[in-house]
Formats: C-alpha cells, sequence, structure tokens
C-alpha cells in the first residue's frame, strides 16, 4: 500500500456548538496527538488556542492536528461554527479529503450546515455527517436522519447505529453487522451504485450481500462518487463510540488517491512523490515566534525541509526556514512531505492565501483554491494615539495577509482609511488581535458616504474677485453657463470666450478653478460630476489680473450657478444577493423594498425550496449596517453578497435630511 493511500485529512464543520471542537478534541487524544483529551469549557483544547477562542469559547479559526496512529497519517482541521468566519472554513474544505458535517442532535439540521455540506460539494470533496448530543432531551436519531435526507438526499444513510435515543444512548453499531435494521439494505444499494466491477454487481444481485473486504474497496469509492453520504454517531464529550467514528474514518475514509484533482486547464495532477511539486497555500497565520507560517496542501511532488520555492505572483525564489507538521499551536520538524500530506512552512514572505508554488525553476500548475466572500461590512480605522498611528500600518496589512475577508484602503473621495470586514464580530477579533500582537489600538467609525453633486437643469453663475490690500491687487471676473451634462461625462469645460474678455493665458486658470471646486464639491464635500461648465464672458485688468484672480473668480462663479440650478446629491448604489431561509423571506423582501429604498431585481429558490435569493439594488447609506438587521432577522443564517453598481438620485426629502445633518455636523466641528 502506497504511503498516499494511508492518508487521511479530515475537516469537521457544522453550526456553532455542534460539538465539532469536543469531537477533534477526542479524536487527537485518541491518535495520540495529544496526551489528554482537551476540554473548550476548561480551555484546554487542542484546537482553541487563541485568547479570544478561550474567552468566547467558540472555535475562531482554522486549526490543523497531526497525528500517526494506526499505520494512517492523520490530519484533522477544526473550523469555525460562526459563519463570520467561513472563509477558514472554505480553506479547509479545499485542502481536505472528507468533509464531516456535524449536526447536534438538539439543534437538527441548520441552514449553516447546509450551506457548508453544498459547499464541499461545490469543491468536489466527499462528505460524512457525524450526529452529537444524542444524550439530550427528547432526541430522536430517525427524525433527525429523515430531516438530513430531506436536505442532502437519499444519498444520507446511516453507517453506524444508535442503541437508543437520548438517556437510552450507550453504545453504537455497524448498520452492516444489524440484519434487523431497515438500513443495511439502503446502505447496500448505495455502496454498490459505485461499483464499476460488473463480477461483483452481479454477485451482489444474486446474493443481497457485501463481503467485508468488497466493503474495504468499494464503500471509499461510494463516499468519494458522491453514492453515499455515511451518517455516524457518537457523544464527544463523554468518548461514547468516538473510537467507532475513527475505526470507521480509518478503514472507509476517501485517501488522497481515491479522487481526481485537476489543475485550472482541466488537467489532472497526478499524485507522484518524484513528480514536479504541486502545492498550494490554503491558509496563512502569524506567530509571535517565527512570523509568517504557510499551510500548504502537496498535490504531488515531494517538499523538503530546505527547498527554494516560488509561487504565482512573485517569481523570486525563496527558501523555507522550517518544514512542519501542524499539531494545535505545536510544530513538528520533519525532512520532507510527499502527495497529499498537509504541511506547515516558514521564512516565505511573497506567497499569499490561496496561491499554489512550486520549487524554483518549475512551472506552477495552479489549483483553484476558493475564492473567500466578499466583506459585508466596513469601518473607518483611526488609530487612538500617536504612538499606534506609527505601527498600525504594518500590524494591519499583516492582517490583512491572513484573512482574505479583511481588506484595507484609503478611500479616494472621503481620505479615511476603510476596513472591510464580515461583521462586528469580525472586526472585535481583529481589533483584539491587533492589541495582543502588536501593541496597536484603533476606534472605528461608520465610514462617510462617498456622495457625488451634480444639477438637474441650467443656470448662469457670476463673480467679480476683487482685492485692493496696498501694492498690487487681484482682481478677476467671470460669466459662466452651467448645464446638466450626460452620465459618466465627468465635468467637461467649454471655452466660449470671445473678444479677448477673458486674455487666452488666463483661460487655463478659470478651467482650473472650476475643476478645483468640482473637486471639492459645494454642498456635502463630495465631487461634482456630470456637468458642463461653459465660461463666455469676463473682464480683466491689466495690472491686478492674474491667474490666482481668475481661479478665485471661477469658483466663485461656478458656485453662484450650481445653486440656481437645481443641485441634487447622486448616492452609491450596491447590488446586493442575498441567501436567507424561505420562511423568513418575507420579511426580509419587505425590509428591502420599505426600510431601505431598495428595488428588488429577482428571486427564486434553491436547496429544493427552503432557500429564497433574492437580488436588490439597494442605497449603501441604508445597509451600511445591514449585516446585523440580517443577522437578527433571519436568526444568523442570512448572508449576502454586495458589489457597487451605480450612483443614482437622492430623493429630495432625504437630500434636505442629509444636507441639514451636515450643517450641524459642520457646526459642532
Amino acid at each position: 500500500m502506497s504511503e498516499v493511500h494511508s492518508i487521511r485529512n479530515l475537516c469537521f464543520v457544522g453550526h456553532p456548538s455542534s460539538g465539532k471542537t469536543t469531537l477533534v478534541d477526542a479524536l487527537a487524544h485518541l491518535t495520540g496527538a495529544s496526551a489528554r483529551k482537551g476540554s473548550v469549557n476548561d480551555e484546554t483544547s487542542i484546537c482553541d488556542t487563541e485568547p479570544e477562542e478561550r474567552e468566547k469559547k467558540h472555535t475562531l479559526q482554522l486549526a490543523v492536528v497531526h497525528a500517526e496512529h494506526g499505520g494512517k497519517h492523520w490530519t484533522l482541521m477544526d473550523t469555525p461554527g460562526y459563519p463570520d468566519f467561513v472563509a477558514e472554513t472554505d480553506a479547509a474544505i479545499f485542502a481536505s479529503d472528507l468533509v464531516v458535517g456535524v449536526v447536534s442532535c438538539t439543534s437538527g439540521v441548520t441552514y449553516n450546515l447546509r450551506k457548508k455540506l453544498e459547499r464541499a460539494a461545490e469543491l468536489g470533496r466527499p462528505r460524512a455527517i457525524v450526529v452529537t448530543h444524542l444524550d439530550g432531551e427528547n432526541t430522536q436519531f430517525d427524525q433527525l436522519v429523515d430531516n438530513l435526507r430531506t436536505a442532502f438526499g437519499e444519498t444520507c444513510v446511516p453507517a453506524l447505529l444508535p442503541d437508543g435515543n437520548a438517556s437510552a444512548f450507550s453504545s453504537v453499531h455497524r448498520t452492516m453487522l444489524d440484519p434487523e435494521s431497515p438500513w443495511r439494505q439502503r446502505l447496500m444499494d448505495r455502496v454498490m451504485d459505485a461499483c464499476e466491477d460488473e463480477n461483483w454487481l452481479t454477485e451482489y444481485l444474486e446474493s443481497q450481500e457485501i463481503s467485508e473486504e468488497q466493503l474495504d474497496k468499494l464503500m471509499p469509492h461510494a463516499i468519494t462518487a458522491g453514492a453515499l453520504i455515511p451518517i455516524l454517531v457518537c457523544n464527544p464529550e463523554s468518548g461514547l463510540a468516538v473510537e467507532n467514528c475513527l475505526e470507521y474514518f480509518k478503514r472507509f475514509a476517501p485517501a488522497p488517491d481515491e479522487y481526481e484533482i485537476r489543475d485550472t486547464a482541466g488537467e489532472i495532477i497526478e499524485r507522484d512523490p518524484n513528480g514536479q511539486l504541486e502545492a498550494t497555500v490554503f491558509c496563512i497565520k502569524s506567530d509571535a515566534h517565527v512570523g509568517k507560517v504557510c499551510f500548504a496542501r502537496i498535490w504531488s511532488g515531494t517538499l523538503h525541509q530546505g527547498d527554494t520555492i516560488h509561487g504565482e505572483t512573485n517569481a523570486k525564489p525563496e527558501k523555507l526556514g522550517g518544514l512542519f507538521r501542524p499539531i494545535g499551536v505545536k510544530r513538528e520538524a520533519i525532512e520532507s512531505a510527499g502527495p497529499g500530506m498537509i504541511v506547515a512552512f516558514t521564512k516565505v514572505e511573497h506567497i499569499r492565501w490561496g496561491e499554489s508554488f512550486s520549487t524554483a525553476g518549475g512551472e506552477i500548475r495552479k489549483v483553484a483554491a476558493p475564492a473567500p466572500p466578499t466583506p459585508m461590512m466596513a469601518v473607518a480605522i483611526t488609530p487612538k494615539t500617536r504612538a499606534d498611528e506609527q505601527k498600525m500600518g504594518e500590524a494591519l496589512h499583516k492582517l490583512e495577509a491572513e484573512d482574505p475577508t479583511f481588506r484595507v484602503h484609503t478611500d479616494s473621495a472621503t481620505h479615511e482609511l476603510v476596513g472591510e470586514g464580515m461583521s462586528d464580530l469580525h472586526f472585535q477579533v481583529l481589533q483584539s488581535r491587533l492589541k495582543r500582537r502588536y501593541g496597536v489600538e484603533i476606534e472605528t467609525t461608520q465610514p462617510r458616504i462617498a456622495y457625488r453633486e451634480t444639477i438637474s437643469k441650467p443656470a448662469e453663475g457670476h463673480h467679480r474677485h476683487k482685492k485692493q490690500s496696498g501694492g498690487r491687487g487681484q482682481f478677476g471676473e467671470c460669466y459662466l453657463r452651467l448645464r446638466p451634462g450626460e452620465e459618466g461625462s465627468g465635468v467637461v469645460f467649454v471655452d466660449k470666450v470671445v473678444g479677448g474678455a477673458i486674455p487666452r493665458n488666463l483661460i487655463p486658470a478659470v478651467e482650473k478653478g472650476i475643476r478645483d471646486i468640482c473637486g471639492r464639491g459645494v454642498l456635502t464635500s463630495s465631487v461634482v460630476v456630470d456637468v458642463e461648465a461653459e465660461v463666455y464672458d469676463g473682464k480683466f485688468h491689466a495690472v491686478d489680473s492674474d491667474e490666482a484672480s481668475f481661479r478665485m473668480a471661477a469658483q466663485r462663479a461656478f458656485r453662484d450657478g450650481f445653486e440656481k440650478a437645481g443641485p441634487k446629491l447622486l448616492e452609491p448604489v450596491y447590488e446586493l444577493e442575498i441567501h436567507v431561509p424561505t420562511d423568513v423571506s418575507g420579511t426580509v423582501f419587505s425590509d428591502i423594498t420599505s426600510q431601505r429604498r431598495g428595488h428588488v431585481l429577482d428571486q427564486w429558490n434553491e436547496a429544493d425550496g427552503t432557500i429564497t435569493v433574492i437580488k436588490a439594488e439597494v442605497p449603501l447609506s441604508t445597509v451600511q449596517t445591514y449585516h446585523r438587521d440580517l443577522k437578527s432577522q433571519t436568526s444568523g443564517q442570512g448572508f449576502y453578497s454586495m458589489h457597487f453598481k451605480a450612483y443614482g438620485p437622492v430623493p429630495s426629502q432625504e437630500q434636505q435630511r442629509i444636507l441639514k445633518e451636515m450643517a450641524l455636523h459642520h457646526e459642532d466641528d
């Protein structure tokens, strides 16, 4: 048996408090990765290594635990339950060979679990389900199985059966060893659905039996092919049946060579330890002692300690600082790792999250990592002190490098430093890490809206700039005509001066004055767009007129005309795609149209009608805190993505409110 075939890469996904971390802790103890069984409640979990995780008693980042046990190389990956950290979950799914959905029998099948197992199917990863908390009050295993089959299809079949429900649950047994169970026949049918051996198919049709030898070969293939999603059951807290689950994974979990991995060109990547190195960084973390730590999945070839590698975006080779097997917060140094292995390495600064790499001189065959979700909220960031200001930029960029859902940029319109992320919880965790790791404290506020200003009708403006304060004076006079321009035209300057009313050498000063005030705005300090400004007359003084005088005259004349031309505000409008449980879609729809001045473009159902997707156009000003409202409306089960669509006019009443608020703000200043 090849070393690749002995690898078991499992990631555990599910809703918060489903028992994922407790299950990984129990498996880590059984496989010898940890000397004692860790606990979330007493803050000894091998997975929850960050202070924020121990404080909240929830996993907030991907944890990777390696073990050698029973002749297998195990990698167990624990993922956050909160959808706020879905990028970490996607990364684990991408790097795994079996995605294990953990569902609490007391909570049932949640939208959160559905989305994560659907994501696994989208990425072509085999799936299994582990039922926990069956010992809770009023739990019914059979009812939960029915709900799982409704959610994920009839490919869901119990492979382990409990001896009872609630307090009567004391042991499990394999479905295949229970001739009285109605699930036995269904399980065998599912296994044989993926069988490609004609002799075995004929034998099964005649005998309706599968041997243990055939199961060892056929069940992993059935799981890989999607013909079977096995349902297991255990109680991770007490340890009941955890060993049965481990034995099942040992025998039947797909190995890396059980299914195909293709590069972005559609070519199959062979699991050849002697071939060219093909690998992908799926996660990046910062360590106080060694700095940047990259977690990578090796698809082909062998990575050696001390190798020099290069990524897609930077051809400059970099030498590994160390090669490790991650065991929670610990790392075990290794000499090399081959196909199917998940490893960590240090001292490579120019490889990014989701980037494929190869050894120096090797051609990179990219394996597409999942694109991170679009951030759902934004905050304006300011340093708390001058000392924080000096360290803030570098610290923020380090967080940005390890978290693909956190982005930082300076808004060119408002000149604010803006951070984008997934939720309030996400930013709480980021702020805590900034302070703890880098000694940087920041304050966050709601970002200003980058409005645009324009006009709705033609008008004329005039201003005479005259200033005499001893010595040479200043003089310039401009007459302008303003007209609404075509959408997207910006500011168009037209020179219609004849007869030398304004000397030719001063016309550029008039244009500069107009463009200066358009860059600053008239109503709200926002950029003026889609205006045609025509200078058609003026006066000058042979001694006192200069460029500064005509710049000032042009600015004041433009302001005069702008205020007469039906000025109006334009606001950024975003297109939202909102995914919510169908039973609350009416509330979400009504909120968008009646409370947020939104316009619904389309609506459809997914997942057999249990999920409703709403596509709408909504002003940014009404959705700056939408992540909180949607979470409340959907009990935390809804999510959305958004992207800029266009600028649209602000309704008259809303414009008056905005201008009044800005006037009050300026008075306070």
